[in-house]
């Protein structure tokens, strides 16, 4: 059986977002560095309609069972993890090694966020689609976006390769959901 996560991701993009062409090269190439412009100007978010409010319901219900189980393991509450990961998010953008300890936690959250589908759901698409609950899915995309990028950073520490594209990617994620 498909996760309602998967099913509402995808039935939002099919009936919701629209990717906007680009007007000239300038803003193509604006786009191509800048992340956070492509996914601000690059698409249009129409309403979400109501058949899909259920379907959207039993999404956030299995993120929240998935989030659960992520702060058990850890032994810390939403609060804390993302408290942890924003001092460790700025050790690492600044250079510093301080991240390093947290990243560690990227064993334990592995898998948990399958894909940038996911985070592209409850970081942008699902608050531009279901403005009445903007705040509520924001909340829940920080979360999202936090365990994917804390993955991603642990993937740092494992190799001498760093991919840095979905590191500029999870970045202008987190920014949108701040």
């Amino acid at each position: 059986m498909e996760s309602p996560i998967n099913r509402l991701e995808q039935e939002l993009w099919d009936c919701c977002v629209r990717q906007v062409a680009a007007k000239d090269m300038e803003t193509m190439e604006k786009w191509q560095d800048n992340p956070l412009s492509h996914l601000r100007e690059g698409f249009s978010v129409n309403a979400m309609p109501s058949a899909l409010e259920s379907l959207s319901v039993q999404a956030i219900d299995r993120w929240k069972d998935i989030e659960a189980k992520i702060c058990s393991n850890l032994n810390m509450s939403r609060e804390h993890f993302i408290e942890e990961f924003e001092k460790a998010r700025t050790s690492f953008l600044a250079g510093n090694a301080d991240w390093k300890l947290f990243a560690e936690h990227g064993l334990t959250v592995h898998g948990a966020v399958r894909n940038m589908d996911w985070v592209n759901l409850f970081t942008w698409v699902l608050p531009n689609a279901d403005r009445e609950k903007r705040d509520e899915h924001r909340s829940i995309g920080r979360m999202v976006a936090a365990v994917f990028y804390t993955e991603l950073l642990s993937n740092c520490l494992e190799s001498e390769y760093i991919d840095k594209e979905s590191l500029r990617k999870i970045e202008a994620r987190w920014q949108i959901v701040n």
